[in-house]
């Protein structure tokens, strides 16, 4: 399989994994929600659309003068990534899914490293973008595959979890922050090549717009669940 189908199918099971938590959550209780799960999948397939769309078009492709499109685009679909898992939605999806779930879900950052690293291999991107370089997010995916054994085992220790939630988080905007100065723009840090052109390219155009994404919710919920004031 090619590293394109490779990377489209991780994609896709993320996206498996959010519309099955979606929908547990709607279902719970005597009368499930079906509206508000419609209204999820929709906001997940213009999630999902939008983007590869542009970046099918060109319409992304410009990254000098500023501002540039794919960027701003990524600005605009995090504050929205924040906003949903700042709502009451995010609230009965903290609620909703065992606390090892929402951790083990971020493992799925270990393929995505490793399809990095391949991206790297094949001349695609940067080697500061990989774990070869500067991309630690690896480490975030494997000790979140071990904290789900943890827990799953029995053991409650919520300072761990934070801990390792605040880490996977700075590892994120690590590697959100080089990607951004690897791109083409007038501010470009890394010059080296080849620049990042993934914000502009599908389908890979969906690693910051969509898997970067998934792994910021995915912190804040935890930040949620483990919030003193909710039941751990």
């Amino acid at each position: 399989m090619t590293t394109e189908t490779l990377f489209i199918a991780l994609v896709m099971a993320v996206a498996a994994m959010f519309i099955y938590a979606a929908l547990h959550t709607v279902q719970r209780g005597e009368r499930p929600d079906r509206g508000r799960f419609g209204i999820v999948m929709l906001v997940l397939v213009l999630w999902l659309a939008v983007p590869a769309v542009l970046a099918s078009r060109g319409v992304l492709g410009r990254y000098s003068p500023l501002p540039a499109p794919g960027l701003v685009l990524i600005g605009l679909i995090t504050l929205g990534t924040v906003v949903l898992a700042l709502s009451s939605f995010g609230s009965r999806l903290a609620e909703a899914i065992p606390l090892a779930s929402l951790v083990g879900y971020q493992a799925f950052r270990v393929p995505l490293e490793w399809l990095l690293h391949k991206l790297y291999v094949e001349g695609v991107v940067p080697v500061q973008m990989t774990y070869a370089g500067r991309n630690f997010d690896v480490i975030t995916g494997v000790f979140a595959a071990a904290l789900l054994l943890w827990l799953r085992a029995g053991r409650r220790t919520v300072w761990l979890v934070a801990a390792w939630n605040i880490i996977g988080l700075g590892l994120l905007a690590n590697i959100v922050t080089i990607s951004v100065l690897s791109t083409p723009v007038p501010f470009r840090y890394f010059t080296n090549d080849p620049a990042n052109l993934l914000p502009s390219t599908f389908p890979y155009v969906w690693l910051p717009t969509f898997l970067v994404q998934a792994a910021l919710f995915g912190h804040l919920l935890v930040f949620r669940a483990i919030h003193p004031t909710r039941r751990f």
